[in-house]
C-alpha cells in the first residue's frame, strides 16, 4: 500500500487530525492556560524547550541563561541545536501516524510558522492558534523568577516580533485564532526604559563591544523601545477564556 493511500485510510479511521500553534512571549502563561482551554490529553505537545531544559540539566550548566559565562552561552547554543533535532524527530514521527498535535513556540518567526502550518495542512491537518498575550513587563518579571531565565533583550526582542505578528496571523488562522490576555488584573503595563534597565540590565552580557557594534546597539535598542511602546498602546482584541474554550472545542469536534 502507497503512503498517500495509506494516509487516507487513517484520515477515514481517525478523522481529521487538529494541529493547534501555542503562542505567547516568556512568562506568558502557556502551559497554565492550555490546560484550561484544551483538552490534552487529545494532543501530542511537541515543544522544543523540554528538551533543552533536560539537556541543560544534564550538561550542568543549569538554566539560568542571563548568568552564562560566553564559554557557557556557546555551549548552550550547541545544544539547542541538539534539541532542534529531537524535536524534529519527534515531530516528524507524529505526523507520520497523523496524531493530533500542539506546537509549541513563542510566534516570533512567522515565516517557520506559517510554512508549518501550509505542511500541516498539505498533510490533510487543521490547524489553529492560540496566542496568549502579556505585557512586557510581565514577561520581564515572570522570566526573571523562572528556573530558566532568559536574557532579558531576547525577552523584549520575542515580545516586540510577537506583537508585530500578530495580523498576519490572523489574516493566516481567520476563525481559527484565539488570543487570551494573561497580564495580572490591574498592572500598570507603562513601559519605563529606565526602571526597566534598573531591575533587569544590571548586568553585561557577552564579550565588551567595540564603539560601531555600541552605536548600532544603541540605535537597535532605542527602536525596540518604541515598537514596544506602540504595540502597548494598540493592544489586540482578547478573547475571554470561556470563548476559547468553546472555539477550541469546535474546531477539534468538527
Amino acid at each position: 500500500m502507497g503512503m498517500i493511500k495509506l494516509l487516507s485510510l487513517l484520515k477515514e479511521i481517525k478523522g481529521k487530525p487538529k494541529a493547534i500553534f501555542l503562542s505567547g512571549p516568556a512568562g506568558s502563561g502557556k502551559t497554565f492556560i492550555s490546560k484550561k482551554v484544551i483538552p490534552l490529553d487529545k494532543f501530542q505537545i511537541i515543544n522544543i524547550d523540554d528538551t533543552y531544559e533536560e539537556l541543560l540539566k544534564s550538561s550542568g550548566m543549569g538554566m539560568n541563561q542571563k548568568n552564562f559565562s560566553p564559554e557557557e552561552l556557546s555551549q548552550a547554543a550547541k545544544l539547542m541545536g541538539s534539541a532542534q533535532k529531537i524535536t524534529r524527530e519527534k515531530y516528524t514521527k507524529a505526523l507520520e501516524g497523523l496524531n493530533n498535535v500542539i506546537i509549541d513556540g513563542t510566534g516570533g518567526a512567522s515565516n517557520p510558522l506559517l510554512k508549518k502550518k501550509q505542511e500541516l495542512e498539505n498533510l490533510g491537518y487543521d490547524t489553529f492558534m492560540l496566542m496568549i498575550w502579556t505585557s512586557p513587563i510581565t514577561s520581564l518579571s515572570r522570566n526573571a523568577e523562572r528556573e530558566r531565565s532568559l536574557m532579558p533583550s531576547i525577552v523584549l526582542r520575542t515580545w516586540r516580533d510577537i506583537n508585530k505578528n500578530v495580523d498576519l496571523y490572523k489574516q493566516a488562522f481567520g476563525g481559527n485564532m484565539v488570543i487570551i490576555n494573561n497580564d495580572p488584573e490591574g498592572l500598570e503595563t507603562k513601559f519605563d526604559v529606565e526602571d526597566i534597565k534598573k531591575k533587569y540590565f544590571s548586568k553585561q552580557m557577552g564579550k565588551p563591544k567595540t564603539p560601531e557594534e555600541q552605536e548600532k546597539s544603541k540605535k537597535e535598542t532605542e527602536q525596540l523601545n518604541k515598537d514596544i511602546e506602540q504595540f502597548i498602546k494598540e493592544k489586540p482584541q482578547f478573547n475571554t477564556l470561556s470563548d476559547a474554550q468553546s472555539k477550541i472545542n469546535k474546531f477539534i469536534n468538527n
